[in-house]
């Protein structure tokens, strides 16, 4: 039997006197009854300290005792696998030579996986399990849907209003409001160094409208004082974009800078000082979006005090305009109506038909011409008939892409009038195998004022000619448009684009996770679905339109045509609040256990996980209800999931009252455990730890008394599993952290002391009650005296 070290234990205060001295000295002093032979060492009992010392590690006794029932543990994926530096080496080996299988606190949840262009950041969710299964130790997945710690950004972006820009800018300005002709400066926002962002009627370049910024006193940094624009959805990272704007400063002297951030602040970098003069004058820059959560655009102004005038901002991509204005308008330019449109040919046996659906470049149809025979280049045509003619003298482009199914082969481009005379423009392309752009530009003869074709002429060789995207129209003179040109819009997707994107979404999370954790076979598919007062699905609406939410500050979202705002639920740091069920329906948690099961396996154990069931018979009923519905429709649910996040208020010195208080937990347990089993699914304890909710003082620590009730509580917890359990549907059992150490507790019951290990790793009195819970009996009864100082 492996022994931890008596120095490795936390000693209840009743005890710590006692052990002071050695169990020698107590032998010496301890009173031999009559007809009694000498006192040995075996016959004097072990204080708690050390008993608990000669107790076998917590898996020992569940391979023994509960082979049916694996004991796990939930952890830290980075404490386990780095380690912090203040951190005792001990934690991991602690964790290895106790438990039997690990559920990580957050690392597979999808807000810590999922980034904001939907891809998966595995970085830590795979050496975390590689180092589990290395030792011997299962991992239990947790979790695929909640209605928190979802990557809101990326689940937003999927559903927002698609937007609309029409410009005759160079720029596909993704500003709204930039020009302030709007009347107000919404939606730009900013703060700091008692500035001001003021709405001015009259103060722009033209006369008309743009914005004041003013900055009372000289700052730290141009931070200090900002102007913020927030495009909803992050920035693409690697995509370069252009910023330009026009600007003034009051004063000789004034400057504002150009930066990127993300929603809480970070930097996203792009910082450049612009030096403003008196007079109006255009800026601009190009900006290479290097993170993947940049969607905040920065002016600050906050380094030098004064007034600025801003106008005319624009952010976007540069524009790849076409440059000749296209009169291939429909199937006569990308053939996606499965028609030639006005297209048409003839000569050398030569067909022209509509590709099959999806054989087009980057599409579902093009156009395929037929040369069965070689010979002449014009002997095969296919032409199309304009009205009007083309202007003598007028400068065309001709753009397409094509290949062919001959290597080399010709295809001849030229024009000609409908007499098939005032023929001009010749020039060949020479045909690869595989998609390729071809562009031609050309000039009209002066003299002919009658040309209304275009040909494609693919006589020369017997061959196949697959043409797509065809666009042709008279070459645009370049030149920079004003600004005020752009219109910006946007259109609502409808409810069911709405749910047929988050559907796709969810598919691909579940089924990237699968692929990525492949020895992973149990997983929380659904997290707290219930909620705490009205026990309703949360975030689904009801038949009477209602929806409970059940997360302070969340509310019916609303969507707005003019500005594009999707959302308006609440993501603080860390909370990446999301209902799915709001846009799926209750189908959310069907999909979800049908996409579970389908990637991960028929012998996959897949779960409902739920908080609170021990004090709510309402919830439980509630959560019964939400699990028979999903098998009801087309899904399977295997088992209940228990968070049992109990606190034991009320205890203090006074045994009988910390007994009192007990017999209530176990009162409430019994009564969750035997409705929970009645449903005939596995039953899993999916975290579990004792809190006595009377500080968040770190150094305050509860009494002897009040750990000795801890102890007796998570005794009482794993017997009532055991008695109303069915050891066949028992799911599992999952301690929440390791220690009381504050790194396991910087969110999660702050300063209070609610686990088996203290905070240097050392077992508690708690750990004796777990593992005489698990034996079903005082384990401590097969010690003798003899073992007080085993080491």
């Amino acid at each position: 039997m492996n022994i931890m070290k008596l120095y490795h234990i936390i000693l209840p205060l009743a005890a710590t006197s006692l052990l002071l001295t050695s169990c020698y000295d107590e032998k010496m002093d301890w009173h031999t009854p009559e007809d009694h032979g000498a006192i040995v060492s075996s016959e004097i009992p072990l204080q708690i300290a050390e008993k608990i010392a000669n107790y076998d590690y917590i898996k020992n006794y569940a391979a023994q005792f509960m082979p049916e029932t694996k004991i796990g543990l939930g952890i830290s994926a980075d404490y386990y696998t780095e380690g912090l530096k203040d951190y005792n080496a001990d934690y991991a080996a602690v964790a290895n030579a106790n438990f039997q299988m690990f559920t990580a606190g957050n690392a597979m949840k999808h807000q810590s996986v999922v980034q904001s262009d939907g891809s998966l950041k595995l970085e830590t969710v795979t050496p975390f399990i590689q180092s589990a299964n290395a030792a011997g130790i299962e991992v239990f997945g947790h979790n695929f849907i909640w209605h928190t710690q979802q990557q809101q950004t990326y689940l937003k972006s999927l559903i927002a209003p698609e937007q609309h820009v029409e410009t005759d800018s160079d720029i596909a300005n993704l500003i709204i409001n930039g020009d302030f002709s709007s009347g107000s400066i919404d939606p730009w926002f900013g703060w700091g160094n008692s500035s001001e962002r003021n709405y001015s009627a009259t103060g722009g370049p033209d006369g008309g409208p743009c914005i004041e910024l003013v900055n009372p006193s000289n700052g730290s940094d141009y931070y200090v004082a900002q102007l913020l624009y927030d495009f909803q959805t992050p920035l693409v990272k690697g995509t370069t974009y252009k910023f330009r704007f026009k600007a003034k400063s009051k004063d000789a002297g004034g400057s504002v800078q150009f930066a990127m951030q993300n929603t809480n602040q970070g930097n996203g970098g792009g910082w450049k000082t612009f030096e403003l003069t008196t007079s109006w004058n255009t800026y601009e820059m190009e900006y290479t979006c290097t993170k993947d959560d940049n969607q905040e655009l920065c002016i600050n102004f906050g380094k030098v005090a004064g007034t600025f005038y801003v106008d005319d901002i624009e952010f976007g991509e540069e524009k790849a305009n076409d440059p000749m204005v296209n009169v291939l308008e429909g199937d006569s330019g990308d053939f996606e109506g499965g028609t030639l449109g006005n297209w048409g040919g003839w000569g050398n046996g030569s067909t022209r038909e509509v590709s099959a659906k999806g054989d087009g470049y980057e599409s579902d149809y093009c156009m395929i011409i037929t040369n069965p025979t070689s010979a002449n280049k014009w002997s095969s045509q296919t032409m199309l008939q304009f009205n009007d003619p083309l202007k003598p003298n007028g400068t065309y482009i001709i753009q397409f892409w094509a290949k062919s199914d001959v290597a080399g082969a010709n295809l001849q481009f030229q024009t000609q009038n409908a007499d098939s005379k005032n023929q001009g423009n010749y020039y060949d392309f020479e045909m690869t195998t595989t998609w390729a752009p071809y562009e031609y530009e050309f000039t009209i003869n002066a003299d002919y004022e009658d040309v209304t074709r275009i040909m494609f002429n693919t006589g020369q060789d017997a061959a196949k000619f697959y043409i797509d995207n065809v666009k042709f129209g008279e070459k645009i003179a370049q030149s920079r448009a004003a600004h005020r040109g752009t219109k910006i819009w946007f259109t609502l997707k409808t409810a069911e684009e709405k749910r047929e994107a988050l559907l796709t979404s969810m598919k691909e999370w579940i089924d990237g996770m699968a692929a990525a954790c492949p020895t992973v076979k149990q997983w929380d598919v659904v997290n707290e679905p219930i909620s705490d007062t009205s026990h309703k699905w949360r975030g689904v609406k009801e038949d009477d339109g209602s929806v409970t939410f059940g997360m302070d500050g969340d509310s019916e979202p609303k969507e707005d045509a003019e500005n594009g705002l999707s959302l308006n639920w609440v993501n603080d740091t860390g909370n990446g609040h999301w209902y799915w069920g709001y846009f799926i329906g209750k189908d959310y948690a069907v999909k979800a256990f049908e996409y579970a099961r389908a990637a991960i396996g028929e012998d996959a154990k897949l779960y409902v996980n739920e908080y609170g069931l021990e004090t709510s018979p309402g919830k439980t009923a509630a959560l019964i209800d939400f699990v028979n519905y999903i098998d009801q429709n087309g899904a399977k649910v295997d088992g209940i999931g228990t968070q049992m996040h109990i606190t034991l208020s009320g205890t203090n010195n006074d045994a009988a009252n910390n007994a009192e208080k007990v017999a209530e937990l176990k009162e409430k347990v019994d009564a969750m455990f035997k409705t929970l089993a009645a449903t005939g699914k596995l039953i899993r304890v999916s975290e579990l730890d004792i809190a006595f909710g009377t500080s968040n003082d770190e150094e305050v620590s509860p009494s002897a008394a009040q750990y000795a009730a801890q102890s007796d509580a998570y005794q009482v917890v794993m017997d009532s599993y055991k008695e109303n359990v069915p050891a066949a549907q028992r799911g599992g059992f999952c301690i929440w952290t390791l220690s009381d150490h504050k790194n396991e507790h910087e969110y999660w019951l702050k300063g209070d002391k609610p686990n088996l290990f203290d905070k240097n790793y050392a077992r508690k009195h708690a750990y004796k009650g777990f593992c005489d819970g698990i034996a079903g009996y005082d384990i401590s009864t097969d010690f003798s005296g003899d073992q007080w100082n085993v080491k």
